[in-house]
């Protein structure tokens, strides 16, 4: 049996209903939609500068991404850095050459461990887990009145930006007829709480974000972000009087609103350690394929470090999970991959959003402190003190 961190891991019962839609994030080590344009004595080292110029920029926005702003003069200086150590894929899209020039759009991925390393030798806090995806709604007033679906430029600016793999990812809606249906412009505008609910539950979000904005004056733009979510609403607000076409004031104001968002999430997602502790559960299911997914679905949680399978059987396995971050970031972690942390202190179990009330589970937003941590880090034992778990039945919703 594998040694656990620390001596007092707890029981808990994993159950899953697969098949249940739900809006997916991105990838935070990742960058899309970068476009380059480098001139050089001849195309292929033009080709050359614009490559190397897209993945600089690319490393210094995921190293700001991931860490705090106040944070950010302890980041190294990214011409110093091994790109070729640190980058693991590189996608060219849109490419147009000419006499000594190079034009195209890139997306480059980062190695995960490599950037961990990287930014804990700096010795900042490190946030890689996005916060649940919200429904961007871009609405445009203009001299022409209100506009929220169609092709205008302020929700185009919005579709050219990376909002998935931000730390605070959006999805933009389809626009297209069911949703014309359900909410015009003055309906999303005025936060039509019915309105923006079908919506919701349309793209599986639970947080609106209406993207408010205000074009009628020439070098001028009012932007106004309404933040309409499960438990709260707010508000930001800028203005630009910068003299810019309203689209280049927009791109401003789009980085704005997303760095304020993403700001939020860091003050209580970041991990300031990487220092692992241990849960042990038991994970129940039906059939080979049905412990497949689940161990995929465990594997997919950003706080969870390594998965040890401890004891097998037909229709159960006891594993330990190795995960770092604070208990509730770790509960926020389970419950984006659909994972409700309940029960009850004798009978803890991780039950899928979806079927939690059907399983009579209860999740937990603040738990006792000593129930799922130790206080300190202790030497590792032998002896693991396993509780006997609740076992209700888990049936398919209809």
């Amino acid at each position: 049996m594998k040694k656990p961190l620390f001596s007092k891991c707890l029981f808990v019962l994993l159950a899953l209903f697969w098949g249940v839609a739900s809006a997916q994030a991105g990838n935070v080590f990742e960058v899309q939609k970068i476009k380059v344009d480098a001139s050089a004595a001849s195309t292929s080292l033009a080709r050359a500068a614009a490559l190397r110029d897209g993945q600089t920029k690319a490393l210094s926005m995921v190293l700001q991404r991931l860490t705090k702003q106040e944070e950010w003069e302890k980041l190294p200086e990214v011409q110093s850095l091994d790109f070729e150590n640190l980058v693991e894929g590189l996608r060219i899209s849109d490419e147009k050459t000419g006499p000594g020039r190079y034009l195209a759009t890139l997306s480059v991925q980062f190695k995960p461990a490599p950037m961990r390393e990287l930014l804990r030798g700096a010795g900042v806090a490190i946030t890689e887990v996005q916060s649940p995806p919200a429904l961007l709604l871009p609405v445009l007033e203009d001299l022409e009145g209100l506009q929220s679906w169609g092709e205008h430029w302020w929700r185009q600016e919005w579709a050219a930006y990376d909002i998935d793999n931000s730390l605070a990812p959006m999805l933009l809606p389809l626009g297209d007829l069911e949703d014309t249906e359900i909410a015009n412009a003055e309906d999303i505008l005025i936060g039509d709480p019915a309105k923006l609910q079908r919506l919701n539950e349309r793209y599986g979000t639970d947080t609106v974000v209406v993207a408010h904005a205000l074009a009628d004056v020439d070098g001028q733009l009012g932007v106004t972000a309404y933040i309409f979510g499960a438990e709260e609403s707010d508000v930001i607000v800028k203005t630009y009087r910068t003299g810019t076409p309203h689209p280049q004031m927009g791109q401003r104001a789009i980085d704005d609103v997303m760095g304020i968002l993403a700001a939020r999430w860091k003050s209580v997602a970041a991990v300031v350690s990487d220092e692992k502790q241990v849960l042990q559960v038991r994970a129940s299911y039906t059939s080979l394929s049905d412990w497949t997914r689940l161990l995929d679905r465990l594997n997919a949680v950003d706080l969870v470090r390594e998965v040890t399978i401890v004891e097998l059987s037909k229709d159960y396995a006891y594993v330990d999970l190795v995960y770092i971050g604070s208990v509730p970031q770790f509960i926020s972690n389970l419950n984006q991959n659909e994972l409700v942390l309940g029960g009850t202190p004798s009978a803890r179990q991780v039950a899928n959003v979806e079927t939690a009330e059907a399983l009579g589970v209860t999740a937990y937003i603040a738990p006792t402190i000593g129930l799922l941590e130790t206080t300190e880090a202790t030497e590792a034992t032998e002896t693991t003190e396993i509780l006997d778990p609740l076992t209700p039945t888990l049936t398919e919703a209809p």
